[in-house]
């Protein structure tokens, strides 16, 4: 595709919300190689494609990461996410990661609640 740059800083602000950015990628991506291509089996591969790759990047690449960079659970990173998104909507989104990581930053210090910073934990 011609301007990746365009369809990459859309998917970025697409992001902040996580159900409804890949919907959005793949119509974007879809309209584009339609223009470009003009055909309807080559649209679908690049909306097929697109789909794949948001939804994988979104769904379990990005939990995994983070979840190893904070020494956090994957399965916890999402779970804060979908918690915190549904409380909050696009903040909790944007917040839910850096909050659970301070709760697990404050039980893994505080003698008390260490099992519960070892449950967040990897």
């Amino acid at each position: 595709m011609k301007d990746k740059l365009s369809t990459k800083a859309k998917s970025i602000q697409n992001k902040g919300e996580p159900n409804l950015g890949p919907v959005i990628v793949t119509g974007g991506t879809a309209l584009v190689a339609f223009l470009q291509f003009g055909t309807i089996s080559m649209t679908l591969l690049v909306a097929c494609t697109s789909l794949i790759i948001t939804g994988l990047e979104g769904y379990l690449l990005t939990p995994w990461l983070t979840g190893r960079a904070s020494r956090m659970s994957p399965v916890v990173v999402f779970v804060s996410v979908l918690f915190w998104g549904w409380l909050w909507g696009v903040w909790g989104l944007l917040l839910g990661v850096p909050i659970i990581m301070i709760i697990k930053a404050v039980c893994d210090r505080v003698e008390d609640l260490k099992p519960i910073g070892e449950l967040l934990g990897d």
